[in-house]
């Protein structure tokens, strides 16, 4: 198994473009599966952590939930190895938003349900999702705004551009903690 000190062999500066070389190195790996399969625990959950805050950085958690749905289901664990334990109940609340029976998964299922979630007018083709009323819709897409925000905001001061080390605070203090 690849561990987190096998990684930072050579590593001479951690830093952002560091951070996303590392990362790229254990995408060359294969599949989220893959990856967890050939390294360290710790060192999966560091590349979580790098994809999660680098993602958020770009778009947002709603992109992540969106676009990164492999990440989704490992967040709440990566979340919770940081010390982030609010923003590990905001982004919990943000998926207890979602139908009960979502499988995080990139398919036609999934993209209807982050559709149906995001905007009442947007048209799905899933039977299940259709089947309910236009004004529960409204309140379950309003539920999910309003949960993201709250998300954002508590994520803004942490990883944001204008936070410690760009953002990059938890993930190098992680680092630190586990080489």
């Amino acid at each position: 198994m690849l561990t987190l000190q096998e990684l930072l062999n050579g590593v001479k500066c951690l830093d952002e473009n560091t951070l996303a070389e590392l990362s790229d190195k254990l995408w060359e790996l294969g599949t989220l599966d893959d990856i967890k399969e050939k390294v360290t625990p710790e060192l999966f959950t560091l590349h979580i952590c790098m994809n999660m805050v680098g993602n958020w950085q770009c778009d947002g958690w709603w992109y992540i939930i969106c676009e990164q749905v492999k990440l989704v289901p490992f967040i709440p664990e990566a979340l919770n190895a940081l010390g982030l334990f609010t923003l590990k109940t905001a982004f919990e609340k943000v998926i207890s938003c979602f139908p009960q029976d979502t499988i995080f998964t990139d398919d036609n299922n999934y993209i209807d349900t982050v559709n149906f979630l995001q905007n009442n007018r947007f048209k799905v083709s899933n039977k299940k999702l259709n089947s309910i009323t236009l004004e529960k819709r409204k309140e379950m897409v309003k539920k999910t705004r309003h949960c993201i925000e709250e998300l954002e905001q508590l994520t803004e001061p942490l990883w944001g551009y204008a936070s410690e080390n760009n953002g990059w605070k938890i993930v190098l203090d992680y680092i630190s903690a586990h080489k």
